[in-house]
């Protein structure tokens, strides 16, 4: 691409267009044509965080950790408060039961962005694998009530949680 094009916003233009249709090829299911269209993002915008962050949730859904971790660490490098990259990271920590380097990264997703349900509950889940089940409590509370604002069926599962970690300090 020509400088002028660059400085003319076509890249950025052209890098947008290419990640919408990236997250709709992951609405889909169609995981091939996501990574296929946000490396396209990325050749476009190299620099851009979001986009890094995007690839490594496409590699994670695919089951391609490695890859994942490292588009999460590229994203984290440009942007250390890319809330997708710390909510990925924070994931594969998870899965890894490393739950103090869990926490920290779903603290600073949830710090980019207060009003993810998501991140709560794996706060809350991080709080009950450590003992800390009033924490638990609490996270999950409120995850619950962030989901059913939502409309998110999901709220009924932190309503299972909730009765086994209100059992739990009972």
């Amino acid at each position: 691409m020509t400088k002028l094009a660059r400085r003319l916003g076509f890249a950025r233009y052209q890098a947008d267009e290419r990640y919408q249709a990236a997250l709709s090829a992951c609405a889909a299911r169609d995981l091939k044509a996501a990574k296929i269209e946000i490396d396209a993002s990325i050749e476009l915008l190299p620099n851009h965080a979001e986009y890094h962050a995007a690839r490594g949730y496409f590699l994670l859904e695919a089951k391609d950790p490695r890859p994942a971790k490292e588009a999460f660490e590229r994203a984290l490098a440009l942007n250390s408060f890319e809330m997708l990259a710390n909510y990925g990271q924070g994931l594969l920590a998870y899965r890894n039961k490393d739950w103090t380097l869990a926490a920290e990264y779903f603290t600073n997703a949830l710090a980019a962005q207060p009003e993810r349900a998501e991140t709560q509950y794996y706060l809350a889940m991080i709080c009950h694998r450590l003992g800390r089940n009033e924490d638990a409590l609490e996270w999950m509370q409120s995850a619950a009530g962030l989901f059913l604002k939502a409309a998110d069926r999901r709220e009924r599962h932190c309503h299972a949680w909730i009765r086994e970690f209100e059992r739990l300090l009972g």
